[in-house]
């Protein structure tokens, strides 16, 4: 079996690492190749990891996505509507592909070019909410297109399919995890004598840092900073390229909130780590894991890694597919500061909860993201 993986680009984020790790599960069931869209910079820091991939091909490939983070504008939208895929339709008859695995929902106008001119099964892995729903031009085209020409729907937990009223094509499958790598991590733990709580997101508003700060400020209150630490991973560096300029201005007017609040309650206790290529490393040095992400998505790949490392978890939103109330850890209100305070304080009361928890989301992480049993399951899929 022939198989193509459509990536829109390669990051640091949930997407890019779980294709990799889906790509290892597959091999060497499956004779891997690789389409991604072109990015220079990122691609040839990151090309290294796909050492399944018998081929890998860059086109510039325009995107169509709908995102609680923003939405292509309406008149980008109708220009990229007219892209059509001759390289990628080329790639595919040219290497006798059988299966087209799009990891991502942004390739939506692509799909009906593809299943005119090819004979290969399109399967479309939908990794992002899409907030609007068919009220929405852009959702309701994305919706349309995926569930006509797709042969099948992917979704990495049931929340994704929520607006995909099929059941006949749609799957839900738990992103994979390596776990031999965070086992190596956790048996390093080093020794330390502060309860350390952290975050570890992309540095964006939605992300809710604010909220997090405004917790510490209450915890602060209640502990007297005492044995407490408290780390938010991913703050953002100047980098020399022009590229990092960019992305160091766009994120300036956000970094400055964020400083501002730091210093407004005095906070002395927080230490901000700098964007990293490991982040695992820096999870592991925590003993609470927060995701006060504002869009109320307790589901992202930090969580499984987390729950990985053993650590306790405490996520805005109300899906339990994960995060089990009680159990791995506890579920808030997107952007209440005094809730993700109170789940802090009792965490931070209480060794013993912290270990069960860790343990818990360990056992659930394994039963949902192993991945012998994903690779079976992606390979019932493409049948």
């Amino acid at each position: 079996m022939r198989v193509l993986f459509l990536q829109h680009g390669l990051g640091y984020g949930g997407a890019t690492k779980s294709m990799f790790i889906m790509q290892q599960a597959l091999y060497p069931r499956a004779e891997i190749y690789t389409i991604i869209k072109r990015n220079k910079r990122i691609n040839k820091v990151l090309s290294k990891e796909f050492i399944y991939s018998k081929e890998i091909k860059e086109i510039d490939i325009p995107m169509i996505y709908s995102y609680s983070e923003g939405t292509i504008s309406l008149n980008q939208f109708e220009k990229n509507k007219g892209y059509y895929p001759h390289e990628i339709i080329d790639f595919i008859k040219e290497n006798k592909i059988d299966i087209l695995h799009i990891n991502s929902s942004v390739f939506s106008h692509i799909l009906k070019a593809i299943k005119e001119k090819t004979k290969c099964k399109i399967v479309v892995h939908v990794r992002e909410m899409l907030p609007y729903g068919m009220e929405n031009k852009i959702d309701a085209y994305i919706i349309e297109n995926t569930l006509k020409y797709a042969d099948k729907i992917i979704a990495i937990s049931p929340n994704e399919l929520k607006v995909f009223k099929s059941v006949e094509k749609t799957y839900v499958l738990p992103n994979p995890h390596d776990f031999s790598v965070t086992d190596a991590f956790i048996n390093e733990d080093e020794e330390h004598k502060v309860i350390r709580i952290g975050m570890c997101a992309n540095f964006i508003p939605i992300k809710g840092h604010l909220v997090f700060i405004k917790a510490i400020k209450l915890i602060n209150a209640k502990t007297e900073n005492k044995a407490v630490e408290f780390r938010i991973i991913g703050y953002p560096k100047k980098e020399n390229s022009l590229r990092g300029l960019i992305k160091w201005f766009i994120s300036k007017s956000y970094k400055r909130q964020v400083d501002t609040l730091i210093n407004k309650f005095s906070i002395t206790n927080l230490k901000l780590v700098p964007f990293t290529f490991e982040p695992l490393k820096e999870i592991n040095k925590l003993d609470i894991y927060i995701r006060p992400d504002l869009s109320g998505n307790p589901w992202g790949r930090d969580i499984i890694e987390a729950m990985a490392l053993k650590k306790p978890i405490i996520a805005t939103g109300t899906s339990d597919f994960y995060i089990v109330e009680n159990s791995n850890g506890f579920l808030i209100e997107p952007g209440n500061a005094e809730q993700l305070a109170g789940r802090i304080l009792k965490l931070i009361a209480d060794k013993e909860l912290r270990e069960r928890m860790g343990n818990n989301g360990y056992k659930l992480a394994v039963e949902k993201c192993n991945m012998i049993d994903y690779s079976l399951q992606l390979m019932k899929i493409y049948l």
